[in-house]
């Protein structure tokens, strides 16, 4: 049992460190203090992170992002601005594992973002049938989550969407068009089933 508990102490101060050494060498005064860094974290790009970060394990932040204080990065999560967009991270956020989130996008404060959540904040252009797909570019509408959001498990988040303050996404949900304040809304495609009070 004493193993254990000098393990898990061990353990907290290797994160503590790996997080100094990755401030160090790649955020230079782009970073606050108390980053807690996981195993194979990939940090690229411009980075901001703010005070009492922590990063799980495998996560890969990329390019144009700001991650603002206490926020939490779980497991398997990527983050990925395109081009010149950006992601923003409000504090005191936890975006859990297995989560993506792409392109131009603004998460508040106090969110709660469930496992298995893609919010995308580009899109494919699409309007030359002559052309392919994949060569005709991206548009960037842009993604904005208010604060005190509620994602449940496997939410989708398409680009152009506003979700209002206070608002619940039900899990499973792929919203395609904005979501009022303090709503909760369900479905595929996602719809207001009832307001918060």
């Amino acid at each position: 049992m004493k193993k254990l508990k000098y393990y898990n102490k061990f353990k907290a101060l290797l994160s503590i460190i790996k997080g100094l050494v990755f401030k160090f060498l790649f955020l230079s005064n782009n970073s606050g203090t108390n980053l807690r860094i996981g195993k194979n974290v990939v940090l690229r790009g411009e980075l901001s992170i703010g005070n009492n970060v922590r990063l799980e394990s495998n996560v890969k932040i990329y390019n144009y992002t700001v991650i603002e204080d206490n926020v939490v990065i779980g497991d398997n999560v990527e983050l990925r601005s395109n081009g010149t967009s950006k992601v923003v991270i409000g504090e005191n956020t936890s975006v859990n594992r297995n989560s993506m989130i792409m392109g131009l996008v603004t998460i508040g404060s106090n969110c709660a973002i469930a496992p298995g959540c893609v919010i995308v904040g580009s899109n494919h252009k699409f309007d030359n049938s002559k052309e392919n797909i994949k060569s005709q570019g991206l548009s960037r509408k842009g993604i904005i989550i208010e604060d005190d959001v509620w994602f449940g498990a496997n939410v989708v988040v398409l680009d152009g969407v506003k979700i209002g303050k206070g608002s619940v996404i039900g899990a499973g949900s792929v919203v395609t068009k904005s979501i009022p304040a303090y709503s909760i809304a369900v479905g595929n495609p996602c719809k207001v089933i009832k307001e918060r009070h």
